[in-house]
């Protein structure tokens, strides 16, 4: 029985309010959709359609838990409601609630197997879930069914880099370039997986192709300086940044766990050695604080703690661990100089890899750290002779030596306290070197 058929007898004055009101709610209009969706639901409150649709009114205003109910009250009066289940999937993804959105998909499908859109809805939950081989089955299905759909292409893609077969993937974006030639997302897509596989004569020839549609594209331009060096850029830009990182927000703290990511770790270690005894005393700085990982682990020394990064959706991230006193949007070495004698420790956990030149961001610290203050930071290593003292990768990260870091550190007017050799994390099974810099300011100014 279909959902019209289920309806009551008044269906000519239903089916006109609830069309106006899906049209109010299409438009935007949510408050003049809500209240015709009241009123339809005092009358009919079993009426199906009515309920998913405020459902998923609901969740657009924030309210996802009565979101839920309305929904799963529509399934109880039409079971058969394929794009309710699949819709009640879409709000569990979002809640990061995978479990119960694989479930809703399923049953989805089962109601409809024709339903690209939710072959594809389950493939990302099951990528979430790390069900690699099931996520491949179903972006596959999506693309047979909708193969002129270059977003089902670019999912299959994002799995196959999952599941590090590179080429299958880089094959899968090029399809999703053929289907729409220009979007900065897909070349940068296909340039990680074309850096991954070692291929970086196509990567430089890709990057071009490129630049040739987007001449100032930020990516575009770290790409071609990370893989020829032809700018001789001293820093990453912070259009690169923040388009990096605000892409990158949702999946973040999952892909560092992945990777057996120590930065934090090794910056709130190095704090508690110099300050063994301080408990909620010290003013404390996060700089590039990204989504917060370093913020738990300070607290426990910190008076107040802030917080900068140029990523807005890093810091709403950041904003959901209660961690921090203040949070800014903000360049960090420019927010440091806007804060002379404010911290008695400044961090900085895997955010300098992407500068180069270091010593804007060392004067800074001085002129912002209180008297004998510390900062502390980490970066990746480099064991070879340059004559700058760093150099940036094909990965897009800079790599500096340790007479670099010892001559910048002492030209800034910071004493050297330790500069230790660590290991940052993994990336593509190996281990990633770095160093644990901590020096400090003089005593007496």
């Amino acid at each position: 029985m279909t959902v019209e058929q289920e309806l009551t007898e008044d269906t000519v004055e239903l089916e006109y309010a609830l069309a106006a009101a899906i049209r109010l709610h299409q438009t935007g209009q949510l408050d003049e959709a809500e209240a015709l969706y009241r009123l339809i639901l005092d009358q009919f409150p079993k009426c199906a359609e009515a309920l998913h649709f405020f459902g998923l009114l609901l969740h657009q205003q924030g309210d996802s838990d009565a979101a839920i109910k309305s929904i799963e009250q529509a399934l109880a009066e039409a079971p058969q409601y394929s794009d309710a289940y699949n819709n009640l999937g879409n709000i569990y993804n979002k809640l990061e609630r995978f479990e119960q959105a694989a479930d809703a998909y399923s049953k989805a499908l089962d109601l409809n197997s024709d339903n690209a859109a939710a072959y594809s809805n389950f493939g990302i939950v099951l990528g979430h879930l790390s069900r690699f081989d099931e996520a491949v089955e179903a972006f596959s299905i999506a693309v047979t069914l909708k193969p002129e759909n270059p977003e089902f292409y670019r999912n299959l893609g994002n799995v196959f880099k999952k599941q590090g077969d590179f080429a299958k993937s880089a094959a899968a974006y090029r399809q999703v370039l053929n289907l729409k030639p220009y979007n900065a997302e897909n070349y940068e897509n296909l340039c990680v997986v074309l850096y991954l596989q070692g291929n970086v004569d196509e990567a430089i020839l890709l990057v071009k192709q490129w630049l040739e549609y987007d001449p100032e594209n930020p990516l575009a331009l770290h790409r071609l300086e990370s893989y020829t060096g032809e700018l001789s850029l001293p820093r990453a830009s912070d259009e690169y940044i923040c388009k990096t990182f605000d892409g990158f927000s949702d999946s973040f703290d999952m892909v560092l766990k992945g990777l057996e990511y120590k930065a934090p770790f090794l910056v709130a270690d190095a704090v508690k050695d110099i300050h063994r005894k301080a408990e909620n005393v010290l003013d404390i700085l996060d700089a590039g604080c990204g989504t917060g990982l370093c913020g738990p682990l300070l607290k426990p020394y910190a008076g107040t703690i802030s917080g900068v990064d140029l990523s807005g959706k890093m810091l709403e991230k950041a904003e959901k661990r209660g961690c921090y006193d203040g949070l800014t949007q903000s360049e960090l070495t420019a927010f440091i100089q806007q804060h002379p004698r404010s911290y008695d420790v400044i961090v900085s956990a895997d955010t300098l890899v992407y500068f180069g030149d270091l010593e804007p961001v060392c004067k800074a610290a001085v002129e912002a750290l209180h008297p004998g203050g510390h900062f502390v930071f980490t970066v990746e290593r480099n064991e070879k002779p340059i004559a700058d003292g760093y150099t940036i990768h094909p990965h897009g990260r800079f790599s500096h030596t340790e007479n670099y870091l010892r001559s910048v550190i002492k030209s800034a007017g910071l004493q050297l306290k330790t500069l230790d050799k660590v290991m940052l994390r993994y990336e593509a099974g190996e281990p990633v070197n770095g160093f644990l810099v901590v020096a400090n300011s003089e005593l007496h100014r």
